[in-house]
C-alpha cells in the first residue's frame, strides 16, 4: 500500500471524531521582500519565523499574523501570491524539519498535532499544513481551523477526493488573500528596490518603522536569498 493510500484511509477515518486545536493570540510573522534588481518582478522572500516558531515550543496553537514589508509594490499580485504561498510552504516545511530532529519540540505547530492533521502533515504530502497555516495567516478575525478548513474536508467524500479537492481550494483561498493583501513600504528597503533608477511613488511607506533587522540587511548587502528563523 503505498505512503499517500495510507495516509489517505487515516484521514477519511480521522473525520469522525476530529479534534481541532483553538488558536490562541495573535502573532507577528514578519515577512520582508526584496527586490535584487530595478526590475518589479525579480524578488525574493525573508521569513521571520522566530517568534512563531518560540510559540510551538511552548506547545501553543497561535494565529499567525502577517506582516509584509517591502520596497515596492508595483508588481504582478497574481505571480506575487503564487511565489509566496510556495515560498512560504517551502520554508515552513524547512523550519519543521530541522525543528523535528531536535529533543524537546513536540508540541504546537511544529509538532504534538492533533491526528487529523498529524496525517495531512506527513511527509508525502509536503505544504499541506504550510499552507493552512497561511490560511490562518490571511484570515480576519479570531477563528478556530475547524472554521476555515475547506468544505470538502468534513464532508463524506472519498479521501482522496477530500484531499484533491482540500488542496486546491486551500490554495486558491489563499492566493485570492494574497492578491489583496496590505503591503507596507519600509524607507531601507525603497532604497534598496529603486537603486540606480528614478524613484517610485512612496504611497503607503511607514516612516515610523523600525530599523530592518541585521540579518535582512545582511541580505542587502550581500545580494543573496533565503529566510532566518
Amino acid at each position: 500500500m503505498s505512503g499517500i493510500r495510507r495516509i489517505r484511509e487515516r484521514v477519511a477515518g480521522a473525520f469522525g471524531g476530529v479534534s481541532l486545536p483553538t488558536l490562541g493570540r495573535q502573532v507577528a510573522l514578519p515577512v520582508y521582500l526584496i527586490h535584487n534588481s530595478a526590475d518589479a518582478e525579480d524578488y525574493f522572500f525573508i521569513f521571520d519565523f522566530e517568534e512563531f516558531v518560540e510559540q510551538s515550543r511552548q506547545g501553543w496553537f497561535v494565529r499567525p499574523k502577517l506582516q509584509l514589508w517591502a520596497g515596492r509594490s508595483d508588481f504582478n499580485r497574481r505571480a506575487f501570491a503564487r511565489q509566496f504561498r510556495e515560498s512560504f510552504a517551502q520554508e515552513f516545511d524547512l523550519a519543521r524539519s530541522e525543528l523535528a530532529a531536535q529533543s524537546g519540540t513536540k508540541r504546537g505547530w511544529f509538532g504534538g498535532l492533533p491526528g487529523f492533521f498529524r496525517d495531512i502533515a506527513a511527509p508525502s504530502l509536503p505544504g499541506v499544513l504550510a499552507n493552512l497555516v497561511l490560511l490562518v495567516a490571511v484570515s480576519a478575525g479570531s477563528k478556530v481551523l475547524g472554521q476555515i478548513l475547506p468544505r470538502g474536508w468534513l464532508q463524506q467524500k472519498s479521501a482522496a477526493q477530500k484531499l484533491e479537492d482540500g488542496i486546491a481550494e486551500t490554495k486558491g483561498k489563499v492566493d485570492a488573500a494574497l492578491e489583496q493583501i496590505e503591503i507596507t513600504l519600509h524607507m531601507e528597503l525603497y532604497r534598496h528596490a529603486w537603486r540606480g533608477a528614478p524613484p517610485g511613488r512612496l504611497t503607503g511607506v511607514d516612516y515610523d518603522a523600525w530599523p530592518l533587522p541585521a540579518y535582512v540587511r545582511q541580505h542587502l548587502m550581500d545580494g543573496t536569498s533565503g529566510s532566518w528563523w
